[in-house]
């Protein structure tokens, strides 16, 4: 082989090694980037639920207070609801 295709090859096998250590380098930074999303989106995700369990326990938290204050009032609705839904479901045989 003449010294221009060695040098040549040379030349190659160097970017071709270069080229390997930047792949390497691309796939860690992949990795991590991939693990540091998946930790956000976790804790994003238990925020939200987080969230939503507080509001449902206020929503409870309410109707029960409107109940204690009402007891007469809550009977009697929930007499009417359950009678309302009897009628209904009895309709339909």
């Amino acid at each position: 082989m003449s010294t221009a295709t060695e040098n040549d090859v040379a030349a190659l096998a160097a970017e071709m090694k270069q080229l390997r250590s930047d792949v390497v380098k691309i796939a860690e930074l992949l990795q991590v980037t991939l693990r540091d999303a998946g930790t956000d989106a976790m804790a994003r995700a238990r925020a939200g639920g987080e969230q939503a369990w507080n509001d449902a326990k206020a929503k409870t938290d309410d109707i029960v207070q409107l109940i204690e204050n009402r007891p007469v009032a809550s009977t009697a609705a929930a007499f009417g609801i359950g009678m309302l839904l009897g009628m209904l479901m009895h309709g339909r045989k």
